[in-house]
């Protein structure tokens, strides 16, 4: 059974399309589930940030159980993480229509530390998950190109019509390759800029709720 954050979350997500992603949206969900404000600043105390945040626990739970539901010791490490990335998108598909309006929210400009936070902490997700130990300056190094790999595979999934999303699993593959045997910086950076203006341009000009 379905827990009242779970239920109050997806009919968030089912609203973010139309009324966007938003403090409003959230207590209008609230009300059609007749849950209190008093009782939904207890489920979500920051609202909207915090159901953020429970999606993404959500998400990270479901693919540690699915990664380690086979014996994935036999794999390497970039297939480790080639796998864990297909993990996350393949179940984050129910959100792909509310991903525009989640994507103006984070893009906001008082939320822009939360969103660099959020992507760093997804990152690490994924190292720790697929056995990454290090402590050094590596660990910095792993996680910022992980994060543009992340970001350039979910504008490629926006976008991806094809059957079963094999478009974003060959993108991911090849895009996990191309950092593990060796992209010079300066391409890292020009990537990452490359990256930073899609966004604004896609989502920072949309309407805001």
């Amino acid at each position: 059974m379905k827990s009242k954050q779970e239920k109050l979350s997806s009919l968030f997500i089912e609203q973010v399309p139309k009324y966007g992603w938003s403090r409003d949206t959230l207590l209008h969900c609230a009300k059609k589930l007749r849950i209190s404000t008093p009782n939904l600043a207890l489920m979500f105390p920051s609202f909207e940030y915090d159901v953020l945040k429970f999606l993404i626990s959500q998400n990270n739970d479901l693919v540690t159980k699915n990664y380690n539901s086979f014996n994935n010791s036999r794999l390497n490490t970039r297939d480790k993480i080639k796998t864990i990335l297909e993990l996350k998108f393949d179940s984050n598909e129910y959100l792909k229509k509310a991903l525009p309006e989640m994507l103006k929210f984070l893009l906001r400009p008082g939320n822009i530390l939360m969103s660099i936070k959020m992507l760093h902490e997804n990152s690490d997700f994924i190292w720790k998950l697929s056995g990454d130990k290090s402590n050094d300056f590596s660990y910095y190094s792993k996680r910022g190109l992980l994060s543009i790999i992340y970001l350039s595979t979910l504008i490629y999934w926006l976008n991806d019509k094809s059957t079963k999303g094999i478009g974003t699993k060959n993108f991911i593959s090849k895009s996990v390759d191309g950092i593990v045997d060796g992209v010079s910086r300066l391409k890292q950076l020009s990537m990452l800029q490359t990256l930073a203006q899609n966004f604004f341009s896609r989502f920072s000009n949309s309407k805001t709720s």
